[in-house]
């Protein structure tokens, strides 16, 4: 098996766009929740991304871009520029996208239309942006990318099932660099539909999450090209475990043993933990009875920074964990982490990642 190394992210969050940005904002715990100000949401409380234009990050110019499009745009170039690459390089790689819900937002304006003055008089401009795989294919042609392409749709679980893909692509030598993550934007109509269904965070009943906008992607390499090319070294994926059926403990064991890390602690476990009781109290019985098999590890979660980034959450919690590999958490160095991703469909998707100080 090839060793897969981390060599650049490109993290879009509430608390911070571009590695730099990003890590600072977790170190300082600063928290990117406030009122929803981009469109009307009765005061709720939510993790938007501000002070972002897109332009910033285009190769080329573009018509119209849906709202999570962007942001995936946003994270592909940041992550190019951190793994200094040249994107005329990487017409070979892989490219792996997910998201929980793909780009809601044009969907509602385009069947908005449709219902309204019918279908006649829609705006043509918008249909092809309303599916759920128009991002991973709008970034193929922007940079030339012909390698094997797989777009994810698996709830929260999203991007870190991207992750895996692009883990397993490259340990088994059939790539030899992968370009995974994913990509969720705040809208009303997925607003509207979180609250239908209960899964919001609200002062009158237990449980619930606070929803949050954002993108990632992660450069993935085989590390003897890596090395051969000159590149820094973020750190290291050792080891995925994938479940259905509500089987953390599953995951969270596969991804142990597949890490090689035997007779070495964990030092972190970054937790799923939304909010949501249900499956946060069945994870956290997972990793209390983990961590009394395996002594030692701190359990910690970022969505009290960023909120629920959904289909985003996989990605940006890899590129937290190495935040904190470089950086420490809690005054103690951190370099062996399981990173959780949950979604209430049962699946769950747990990487163990390391620190390149390791």
């Amino acid at each position: 098996m090839k060793r897969v190394v981390i060599t650049g992210i490109g993290p879009v969050s509430p608390i911070g766009i571009g590695r730099e940005a990003y890590f600072e904002a977790l170190r300082e715990r600063r928290s990117g929740l406030g009122p929803i100000a981009a469109f009307e949401a009765g005061g709720r409380l939510g993790g938007e991304i501000k002070n972002f234009n897109v332009a910033d990050y285009l190769e080329s110019q573009k018509n119209y871009l849906d709202r999570s499009s962007e942001l995936a745009f946003a994270a592909m170039s940041l992550a190019l520029e951190d793994a200094d690459l040249d994107p005329k390089s990487c017409s070979a790689d892989a490219l792996l996208l997910g998201s929980a819900y793909g780009n809601l937002a044009t969907m509602s304006l385009f069947f908005a239309d449709f219902v309204q003055k019918g279908p006649r008089l829609v705006k043509p401009v918008l249909f092809p942006h309303t599916y759920s795989n128009t991002t991973i294919s709008l970034l193929a042609m922007e940079y030339n990318l012909a390698g094997y392409h797989a777009n994810f749709s698996a709830g929260m679980v999203s991007s870190a099932c991207a992750l895996v893909e692009g883990f397993d692509l490259i340990r088994q030598g059939r790539q030899t660099r992968a370009l995974a993550g994913g990509f969720e934007s705040l809208n009303p109509l997925l607003l509207s539909g979180l609250q239908a269904a209960g899964l919001l965070a609200d002062v009158n009943k237990e449980g619930g999450f606070v929803p949050g906008e954002g993108a990632g992607i992660v450069v993935l390499e085989e590390r003897e090209q890596a090395l051969a090319r000159g590149a820094r070294i973020l750190g290291e994926v050792r080891g995925a475990g994938r479940t259905g059926g509500g089987r953390v403990e599953d995951a969270l064991e596969a991804a142990w043993k597949e890490s090689g890390w035997e007779g070495a602690q964990v030092d972190l476990i970054l937790a799923h933990a939304n909010g949501g009781s249900e499956l946060d109290g069945l994870e956290a019985g997972v990793i209390k009875e983990f961590c009394a098999r395996h002594p030692g590890a701190t359990v910690d979660s970022i969505k009290s920074l960023t909120g629920e980034t959904m289909g985003a959450g996989g990605a940006l919690r890899v590129m937290a964990a190495l935040s904190f590999a470089e950086s420490g958490l809690a005054g103690r160095p951190v370099n062996r982490m399981l990173v959780n991703s949950l979604d209430a469909g049962g699946q769950t998707v747990c990487l163990a990642v390391q620190g390149s100080g390791a």
